[in-house]
Parts: C-alpha cells; structure tokens; sequence
C-alpha cells in the first residue's frame, strides 16, 4: 500500500481503501479521515470526510466497510 502525507492536514498518512459494499476505490487520511477519490491525484483539495462518505450511501459508520488496497 503506497503511503502519502495528508496534503490537508500535514499529519496523517492517506491510504488507498475499497468500499466493500459498492466496490469504490477512495484515499482516507488516517488523522483527519478526509476523503478523496481513489482515481485523484494528490495533492488535491478533499471532496469529503469518511463519515459523510459512508452515511451519503447509506453505510453504517464502521470501518469494516473498508478493504485496504495493497
């Protein structure tokens, strides 16, 4: 899994994720828990946070819905 630093926050680590229930590839910040697409090349300005991602699809708030993408 390729690692980056979060270009909002300057802390965490953004990490590729598969959304298991709709098969979606995102970036997530590890700190901040922003949100970009996994097709976006970063640095980029976020499109949202991982809670708002997964409560706009009607996703429980877990992080079991996510697969790390190695």
């Amino acid at each position: 899994m390729s690692r980056l630093e979060c270009p909002k926050c300057d802390e965490g680590v953004v990490s590729s994720f598969r959304v298991k229930a709709t098969a979606e590839t995102i970036q997530v910040c590890n700190v901040c828990r922003s949100v970009w697409d996994g097709a976006d090349v970063l640095p980029g300005p976020a499109t949202t946070t991982v809670e708002c991602f997964l409560a706009a699809r009607g996703l429980p708030l877990l992080r079991k819905e996510l697969r790390a993408v190695a």
